[in-house]
């Protein structure tokens, strides 16, 4: 006897919604996209989990040869702006978002470029970040906090943000071995943001800076387990935070997206990690700045014959339901059996379905095992060789996303 899957209406999840709040709000995963999403969920604790996710920003063009290091990126006032690695005079640029050529030059003289590493921007100001530690032995961190207005006036003088980290007590030379290194910070609520560039760990840890000129200590918040070197951070007007960042054996490079967290809170929210590559594609990526609420820029440096490069990035398809969650929209009974599963797994779909439906078994890990078109009516799938264990199944459709927890014996 199969066992019917079926959608649950909108209205169903509106009953739910409303008896769970007048008793208490359940936590528990509410992003459609995740493996083990709640239905009856209200509240985010955090806990998604996101099958393997791979993405390859398409390239604008290869940067000017006098931008081999662009570091820092940030995009407002509907230009894009860049500053180079340490090494070089302290000066901004903007560069053109259909060739990457350079359009104007900003020296500021005033300041110092030790190792510039990324930009970030609040209303009002701009950030600097001279906060580069490879040797983890530097005891002169800086911020430089600009007013936009008087940037764009040309007029630009800056504020100093002097820091240091709160639990870094050994200063000794420890070159691509510190956990205090840092190269990535965002403006968020009424703090900086600052997530460290961990050596040993490929973690990264997010401490909190006031935005206050003078001699601050950024205070250790938490730490995610990047899997890769954070290299660049920023945050949409909306809230959705992107760390980019490469593995320093590898040259792996990715996106950590972080999003619907509580306060700013980032790593209490939905993670998702996204692949984007690695040098081969990517030369060594170094700035991201989002243009819009969901689609922006990243910038690399030159790394050995590869070039400095500039891409257009766009997560939107992350960040919205799969078409028909959480509408009146039903599709109909979908049913899928025998659970456990052996040798063949059936799946029947409502008669009359539109063409374009597919299913696709997951491992836990988010693995995909097997992807196939499905039609109308029972469709059977050969499954002996997959090993035993727990298995999630979805099946898409123009309608919508169904998924279901099956077991192989």
């Amino acid at each position: 006897m199969p066992q019917l899957c079926k959608k649950i209406p909108a209205i169903a999840l509106l009953a739910i919604s409303l008896s769970v709040g007048r008793a208490e709000a359940q936590s528990g995963c509410t992003d459609p996209q995740a493996l083990n999403f709640d239905v009856s969920a209200s509240q985010n604790d955090g806990s998604c989990l996101y099958p393997a996710t791979t993405y390859f920003p398409p390239q604008v063009a290869e940067l000017p040869a006098n931008l081999t290091e662009a570091s820092g990126l940030e995009f407002y006032d509907g230009q894009l702006w860049v500053h180079q690695d340490g090494g070089v005079a302290p000066m901004l640029h903007t560069l053109d978002t259909l060739t990457g050529a350079i359009l104007q030059t900003l020296p500021l003289p005033s300041l110092s470029n030790v190792d510039w590493e990324d930009l970030a921007e609040d209303a009002t100001h701009l950030y600097i970040g001279d906060f580069g530690n490879n040797g983890g032995n530097r005891t002169n961190l800086r911020i430089y906090k600009i007013n936009k207005t008087d940037l764009l006036a040309g007029t630009a003088t800056a504020e100093a943000i002097d820091f240091s980290f709160s639990d870094q007590t050994d200063f000794s030379l420890a070159f691509d071995a510190s956990k205090h290194d840092c190269e990535a910070m965002i403006a968020l609520g009424d703090s900086l943001h600052l997530f460290t560039k961990s050596w040993p760990d490929n973690m990264t840890r997010r401490y909190l800076l006031p935005k206050t000129p003078g001699t601050h200590i950024a205070e250790l918040r938490d730490s995610l387990a990047a899997g890769f070197l954070v290299t660049a951070a920023d945050v949409s007007d909306e809230g959705t935070v992107l760390l980019l960042g490469y593995s320093g054996t590898t040259s792996a490079t990715g996106l950590w997206l972080l999003w619907d967290y509580p306060g700013t809170a980032v790593f209490a929210g939905n993670k998702r990690k996204i692949e984007i590559g690695s040098a081969l594609n990517m030369s060594q990526a170094e700035g991201i700045g989002f243009s819009s609420a969901s689609a922006g820029f990243i910038c690399s440096e030159r790394i050995s014959l590869l070039p400095q490069r500039l891409f257009r990035f766009d997560i939107q398809q992350w960040l919205e339901a799969p078409s028909g969650v959480g509408s009146e929209r039903v599709m109909g009974d979908v049913a899928a059996w025998p659970n456990p599963f052996s040798h063949e797994l059936t799946i029947r779909l409502p008669t009359g379905l539109p063409q374009g439906a597919t299913a696709e078994l997951l491992g836990m890990d988010g693995r995909s095992l097997w992807r196939a078109a499905l039609r109308s009516g029972e469709n059977r799938v050969a499954t002996g060789g997959i090993g035993q264990g727990i298995y999630l199944l979805r099946v898409l459709a123009p309608e919508g996303i169904w998924q279901y927890k099956l077991v192989k014996k």
